[in-house]
């Protein structure tokens, strides 16, 4: 949900509530400030990370990296949205070519833990792969090697994998 829209009901609650404590008492504004917490705190937990990647996913950058610049407060978010957070921030970063951002980004998520073996072997294949345009074939190697450990059942990151290997294999190189 858009922050502005979420901030709009938010208020929206509020002044409803205070309306009806004011004219009728405690008892029926209640769960209009609780409803007004509830939508708050969410908002801090989990922000738009899912909003963002779900952009991503469909090749949507622009809006994911919009999405994402409206969190304020990333360490406030809950650690499976943070380390999703780092994942999108990421790759963002790799579309726009920024290695060492990128790299951090996605190291960032692999620390945190991702929720899937497939997110965190496409995290471990990118890091990998930007260890690979460094031409730094040992980081490469460690992290082809982690991807390939967490076992991805998503055929295109299995291509990708070998791939990479057999690139670094090769005696070119």
């Amino acid at each position: 949900m858009n922050t502005r829209i979420r901030f709009i009901i938010i208020g929206f609650l509020l002044i409803v509530g205070i309306i009806l404590q004011i004219k009728i008492g405690w008892t029926p504004a209640w769960y209009l400030y609780l409803s007004a917490l509830v939508i708050l705190a969410t908002h801090f937990l989990f922000g738009n990370v899912w909003a963002a990647f779900a952009m991503l996913r469909k090749g949507k950058v622009n809006e994911a990296e919009t999405l994402l610049n409206q969190i304020k407060r990333p360490d406030l978010l809950s650690k499976q949205h943070r380390a999703y957070y780092h994942f999108t921030k990421g790759m963002i970063a790799l579309q726009h070519e920024k290695l060492e951002e990128g790299e951090y980004q996605l190291k960032e998520a692999l620390n945190r833990g991702l929720r899937s073996g497939n997110d965190n072997a496409l995290t471990a294949l990118n890091i990998a792969h930007i260890y690979f345009k460094q031409q730094k074939t040992e980081p490469c190697r460690k992290f082809l090697y982690q991807a390939k450990s967490f076992k991805p059942n998503d055929l295109l990151i299995k291509e990708k994998i070998n791939e990479l290997e057999r690139v670094i294999a090769s005696p070119y190189n």
